[in-house]
């Protein structure tokens, strides 16, 4: 897989990161190898009230690997005050309608998440 595929459009988004769950949309655009967007989420902490948040998010294709950084953030809804550090995601693009890998926040936090491209 190069960077000729075209990761533009809208993404399904799971990740499950040991404290919790959490699940949206990846909105990106592509333009040569470099990506940019945003990613709306759910995020479900195990015992605690879910919370929804957007991330502003910048990233690379290089080859067949997808790196994605979040560059702000936003809190859509939430019961209570939230404190949330930046995510990271790191993957590969098993398919042009997959990409699986790995997060870590600016905690360390880390994750395992997947980009599932909607049609």
């Amino acid at each position: 897989m190069s960077t000729k595929v075209d990761l533009s459009g809208k993404w399904r988004y799971s990740e499950d990161y040991g404290y919790g769950l959490a699940n949206g949309e990846l909105h990106i655009s592509q333009e040569g190898t470099r990506v940019k967007g945003r990613i709306i989420f759910t995020d479900s902490l195990h015992e605690e009230e879910s919370f929804m948040i957007q991330e502003f998010v910048e990233g690379v294709v290089i080859n067949n690997k997808f790196i994605l950084d979040a560059t702000e953030w936003d809190l859509i809804h939430s019961e209570s005050e939230i404190e949330y550090e930046l995510d990271s995601w790191c993957g590969d693009i098993v398919t042009d309608s997959l990409i699986q890998g790995k997060s870590v926040d600016e905690q360390g936090i880390e994750g395992k998440f997947e980009f599932e491209k909607i049609k």
